[in-house]
């Protein structure tokens, strides 16, 4: 497991989620691969009748997934919650803590592209196996550190550049967490932030590579570019540039066995073991 250094407080964190706009994380469902995945696991289970989604923001994943379920979420945003609402879903908390108050517990808990966002992933997991029923399934995609471009980039990579994400995963610790939690991984896929054609999958790469080794220029030929435009030079400038086509991401059901999910899930079990990579700023 990998985590910024330092890492901003719950504080912090929530005054950035509220002051976003509520356009900031609209996505077409067909450039979410990761959607497609959760919507088709979802789907080939004939016992699933409610479904929560923590961090539903707008409510789009869940529009996406259609009728026939009963739909809830968890979203910080005020204004994205009430977008959400008017889809029809059902907002029954605010925050991540509102998970362990939830009751009765749901078929299917989603988070995609959550888990980032939180101090303590491991405790985040066992929240959501607590909001799961016996035999449900946990979904949740985000960020693979255990892949090439990760490892190339290190904490230059374009995921740690956003400031919410703030701790980063990979199969490794899914299969660890699973063990202490006494979770089942069903399904554990591989899959691009945002597939696209060979051509700007080279362009992606390229820039990549350039700005890890020399940043230096790379943030000079941006802020020339961005004068020569007649623009201010925004701190952006110095950001990395997106790889959103590399297979960089992963999505996992975790499968909650039969029994009391509050005796399963104890919170005294270890962190598993876990390295920085920053401080990435």
């Amino acid at each position: 497991m990998h985590w910024r250094h330092p890492q901003p407080d719950k504080c912090e964190l929530d005054a950035l989620y509220r002051k976003g706009s509520a356009s900031s994380w609209q996505y077409h469902p067909v450039k979410r691969r990761d959607w497609q995945i959760a919507s088709a696991i979802i789907r080939k289970h004939g016992d699933v009748a409610t479904v929560l989604d923590v961090g539903c923001f707008d409510g789009r994943f869940l529009d996406h997934l259609g009728g026939g379920y009963r739909r809830s979420g968890i979203e910080v945003h005020p204004l994205a919650a009430e977008h959400a609402a008017a889809k029809g879903i059902e907002i029954v908390g605010r925050d991540f803590s509102d998970l362990d108050t939830l009751h009765p517990p749901f078929d299917v808990v989603v988070a995609m592209d959550v888990i980032e966002h939180v101090g303590n992933p491991r405790t985040f997991l066992a929240s959501l196996a607590r909001a799961t029923r016996p035999g449900g399934l946990i979904i949740l995609s985000t960020g693979n550190t255990a892949t090439t471009p990760w490892r190339l980039m290190g904490g230059m990579y374009w995921y740690c550049s956003i400031a919410e994400h703030i701790s980063f995963i990979n199969p490794r610790w899914c299969e660890h967490a699973a063990a202490e939690l006494r979770l089942s991984i069903e399904d554990l896929v591989m899959f691009s932030h945002e597939p696209a054609k060979a051509t700007e999958a080279f362009i992606q790469a390229a820039a990549n590579l350039f700005y890890r080794c020399l940043p230096n220029l790379a943030y000079t030929l941006r802020r020339f570019h961005a004068l020569s435009q007649g623009k201010a030079c925004r701190p952006a400038c110095r950001t990395p540039p997106h790889w959103r086509s590399a297979r960089d991401h992963l999505l996992v059901a975790f499968r909650v066995p039969a029994g009391d999910p509050r005796e399963r899930v104890g919170q005294s079990a270890a962190e598993s073991p876990h390295r920085a990579i920053g401080p990435i700023s």
